[in-house]
């Protein structure tokens, strides 16, 4: 009898410790990657870590819908924080750049560092059509001008 209460106990303080990780988790994923209002209709989206498929999967499912509800016309995409990031992420982040762009959204890329360039490159990914600039100081003077 006390086998099967221990074993019970065991199973339900696994299943709430599951539960309060995947929280955890989202939570993370929630703070990971805020839209930054700069200026009227200009935000900011800082990517900061590493970015895998999940991450990409919660922008383009999330985040955008969170920058077409704040009426963005202008959105810099800040890559300067990123550490790696995988090739299905890549991807996911081109057609993040693609479904905005069909919003109307202005989307260019900022912080670029020569080695995750070499990796887009490498993995076959064409960033030729998006504008780039190397800081978000030198995007925001363009747009201004």
């Amino acid at each position: 009898m006390l086998d099967i209460s221990i074993n019970e106990t065991i199973v339900v303080f696994e299943q709430v410790k599951d539960k309060i990780i995947q929280k955890a988790q989202q939570e993370v994923l929630k703070l990971s990657v805020p839209v930054v209002p700069i200026q009227d209709k200009t935000a900011v989206l800082p990517l900061i870590g590493s970015i895998d498929s999940e991450r990409a999967e919660y922008i383009l499912e999330n985040v955008i819908l969170k920058i077409i509800e704040m009426k963005v016309e202008y959105l810099i995409v800040d890559f300067s924080g990123i550490l790696n990031i995988d090739s299905i992420a890549e991807r996911y982040l081109f057609d993040i750049y693609s479904v905005l762009r069909l919003q109307g959204i202005e989307v260019v890329m900022t912080g670029i560092r020569p080695e995750l360039a070499q990796t887009v490159v490498r993995n076959g990914i064409d960033f030729s059509s998006i504008k780039t600039y190397a800081t978000v100081k030198q995007a925001i003077a363009t747009q201004e001008s």
